[in-house]
């Protein structure tokens, strides 16, 4: 065991000086963390799949976030343990290619550009569905939806450009804005005593958890977790990232975990059992917006809808950032052109790499 982990500390990749290195010590925990959380997009995750898990496997969704958390920070433990070892852009692909070989790493480098690419350019799509909609509401003017497409690729372009403190700092300002709003709705439901059936635990049941939709419901719990990994991805940038990485990780699974449940048994206590199940399976996409204006008031749900704008930029850049570092990581083995491995002079960011995966969106 100790000669399989000299070995990977051997054969790890330090950055090189120049033009292939990137920026050091400049993010801290709490960065990392608003990374991660702003890649999951509670708010996004929240409006969009977790009525899908409650249409599919009943009340138990709430339950099911706990349990996928706990499942995740289970990987967690391992995955991170690596950062003591392995500091390096790649993060999965470098540990799969220290356990695996260079072809298996290559394969799942090359897998993970593609699904984080396929995730952030997709995303576009979603942003300019709801920019589009809450735009003409709010002024009657409907804007064509690649100009809002646009936009928004010029602004997570100008931001992953800049250095990564930055990204993490708007970040956050843009994680409160949704976790406050989600907050606000869940306690208004707890404070009125819930729905028409009052505040009950059944939605965190394990009973709950066995309904004939369970897989359905379980891929969507653990499809909001989406991005948690990305701590490893910035640990080149972190301070002291064998501390730093792992912290942030379990802070941020434990929160989502936590934080996911809480919302979602309010929503569904606020509905009731039975109803919150129909309007899961009948209006999906409205029922968060519908417990808003009915817990906390009109300003709410309009609040609600621009939140879910600037929700879906955080992880937009989120899912960015990854993309122009894995690129930039396999650029520094010669395994995309060397171009993509070129730094910022000033803000020591993979701007090539950015400016190309903006490109492709």
């Amino acid at each position: 065991m100790t000669e399989k982990i000299s070995d990977a500390v051997a054969s790890s990749p330090e950055p090189s000086v120049g033009e292939s290195k990137l920026a050091s010590g400049v993010i801290n925990t709490w960065h990392l963390v608003f990374f991660v959380v702003a890649a999951a997009a509670p708010l996004t995750a929240l409006a969009t799949n977790s009525p899908i898990a409650v249409a599919f496997g009943g009340i138990g969704a709430a339950g099911a976030f706990v349990v996928a958390g706990i499942i995740l920070a289970l990987f967690a433990a391992g995955f991170t343990a690596m950062t003591m070892f392995i500091r390096n852009a790649g993060a999965f692909y470098v540990y799969i290619s220290r356990g695996l070989g260079r072809h298996v790493g290559m394969g799942s480098a090359f897998l993970a550009v593609l699904s984080y690419n396929s995730i952030q350019i997709s995303l576009y799509g979603a942003f300019a569905v709801f920019a589009k909609t809450t735009i003409a509401d709010f002024t009657g003017v409907e804007i064509p939806w690649p100009v809002l497409v646009l936009a928004a690729v010029i602004i997570v372009t100008v931001l992953g450009i800049r250095n990564i403190s930055v990204n993490a700092n708007v970040l956050a300002v843009a994680l409160a804005a949704e976790v406050a709003i989600l907050a606000i709705v869940a306690v208004a439901i707890v404070l009125q005593g819930g729905g028409p059936d009052g505040l009950s635990l059944e939605p965190l049941s394990p009973t709950e958890l066995v309904s004939s939709g369970a897989g359905a419901m379980f891929a969507f719990t653990f499809l909001s977790f989406i991005g948690f990994e990305a701590t490893a991805v910035f640990s080149e940038e972190a301070k002291d990232p064998p501390r730093t990485v792992p912290r942030a990780t379990y802070i941020a699974v434990a929160f989502l975990a936590l934080f996911y449940a809480f919302v979602v048994w309010a929503v569904v206590d606020g509905f009731g059992a039975a109803e919150a199940v129909t309007v899961a399976t009948d209006d999906p996409t409205n029922m968060y917006f519908i417990a808003a204006e009915t817990y906390v008031g009109h300003w709410a749900r309009i609040a609600m809808e621009v939140f879910i704008l600037t929700s879906l930029l955080a992880v937009l850049l989120a899912f960015h950032n990854a993309v122009a570092r894995y690129q930039f990581s396999l650029a520094r083995e010669r395994v995309l052109p060397k171009v993509f491995a070129r730094i910022h002079p000033h803000h020591k960011s993979p701007w090539v790499s950015s400016v190309f995966q903006s490109v492709v969106a």
